[in-house]
């Protein structure tokens, strides 16, 4: 009976599922690519292995992210469960089989495409045989393997201790609960550990570009970890003061659409900083991949062989690509399940006198804001540090590659905007379909 019920309810969330499944499937697809350049780079003598590494602590935060979005979303059937006298014990190891099962699918999907897409690439050379090809899917297979088991232990081992947690009554109103803080002005101090940790970034900026050659290494050795600090702490303090300016309800927030826009950005604030700071830092990395890939592919770079600077700069191009494409894939994706959510919330505005042209506007500004917010950080920084570096970068460069930071800094700004048009109207026509469905349930004409 059970069994039924869960396939029954599973078949009813195959859109929230949705969110589950690409993602898991494009970032394993990922880590299966990474996987095969870093071990061919490992066999030509260079060491890349930290890409798979970052994409997999990329993936343990966005996976926790979507399991908890799937609990809530299936809080309801699970109090039943529980109300019909399963265990809670039997009822934690049914859900996380059913998330192990519908992961090691997206494994099997997300290796075959992301091989079959490194094969096409790397095997056109006539170099390579097929001896190669069977030891490379072999071996890159059984890597992706040993993340894919450490993605789901750790994102499990949470699952399973919020799911322990939560008492029939909870579950009941986990899909409609927000999240509160009790010290209302806690976002003070992440102001502080923000303002703190970036000055020490810059500190290590400026002691790259000023000091010695000799004595370079010292902050370039610690220059990320104030970076990335500083990243995460910049979230959770701009979400928690939105989300105090919400609670302290100003006459300003009336006006408007700014109560909607600041409820709809702080209903989930820790969960939105977090996942706010992932993709912030997936977009630097990115940035500094392709600028460094296509600085490495400049003729006038010669401090490697023609071989190596294809391959070096290739690889950090491909790992450019890799990021762009999770970050703008998953957000995209995660706010069509947004907007398929809200629809009941759209039949409220229209019953409440709302056009639907304002309401396809106000979701569109809403999507528009999501993309750009994880943006804000990385804009902060590369305006810092790229007319800084830009400098230091002139004294060491050839004078035909004088201000080639700039221009690549430019480059790479052009495919954002591409990048970024391409996927909101993507999701604008998409969500569009959703919320003409809300406007015919609330029995008006769309």
């Amino acid at each position: 009976m059970y069994l039924k019920l869960s396939i029954r309810n599973a078949r009813r969330s195959f859109i929230d599922y949705l969110l589950y499944v690409a993602a898991m499937t494009v970032l394993l697809a990922i880590i299966e690519i990474s996987n095969c350049i870093a071990i061919i780079g490992e066999l030509a003598g260079f060491q890349v292995i930290f890409l798979p590494l970052l994409i997999a602590a990329i993936q343990i935060a966005l996976v926790g992210y979507i399991d908890f979005f799937l609990l809530k979303q299936r809080a309801k059937e699970f109090a039943s469960y529980l109300l019909l006298g399963m265990e809670k014990k039997r009822l934690t190891r049914l859900f996380l089989w059913e998330v192990l099962l519908i992961g090691f699918c997206c494994y099997i999907v997300g290796t075959t495409i992301g091989f079959s897409i490194y094969e096409l690439w790397y095997f056109r050379d006539s170099m390579h045989g097929i001896k190669h090809c069977g030891f490379l899917y072999g071996r890159s297979m059984f890597y992706t393997l040993l993340f894919f088991g450490l993605i789901e232990t750790v994102c499990s081992f949470r699952l399973k201790g919020r799911l322990n947690k939560l008492q029939i009554r909870e579950l009941m109103h986990e899909r409609n609960s927000n999240q509160g803080i009790k010290n209302i002005g806690s976002y003070k101090k992440w102001g502080v550990i923000f303002f703190l940790c970036f000055v020490c970034f810059i500190g290590c900026v400026c002691g790259i570009v000023f000091l010695p050659e000799v004595y370079i290494v010292y902050p370039v050795s610690v220059v990320a970890i104030p970076l990335l600090v500083s990243v995460f702490a910049f979230y959770k303090w701009v979400f928690g003061y939105l989300y105090a300016y919400r609670r302290m309800n100003p006459v300003r927030i009336y006006q408007k659409d700014r109560l909607y826009i600041a409820a709809n950005m702080t209903s989930n604030f820790k969960t939105a900083a977090t996942v706010n700071a992932v993709f912030c830092i997936c977009f630097l990395f990115s940035g500094c991949s392709f600028v460094t890939g296509m600085l490495i592919l400049q003729p006038e770079f010669q401090l490697f062989d023609t071989a190596m600077r294809q391959w070096m700069g290739t690889s950090q191009i491909s790992i450019c690509i890799v990021l762009l494409v999770i970050y703008f894939s998953i957000l995209s994706l995660q706010q069509i399940i947004e907007v398929r959510q809200s629809s009941k919330s759209n039949q409220i505005m229209c019953c409440m006198g709302k056009s639907n042209k304002q309401i396809e506007k106000l979701v569109n500004k809403q999507i528009a804001i999501k993309l750009l917010s994880p943006i804000i950080m990385a804009l902060l920084v590369i305006l810092f540090c790229i007319p800084l570096l830009n400098g230091k970068m002139n004294l060491i460069l050839p004078v035909s590659l004088n201000n080639i930071l700039l221009e690549l800094a430019g480059e790479f700004g052009a495919c954002i905007v591409v990048f970024y048009i391409c996927y909101f109207g993507i999701i604008c026509v998409m969500s569009k379909r959703y919320m003409n469905t809300s406007a015919i349930c609330a029995g008006l004409p769309f």
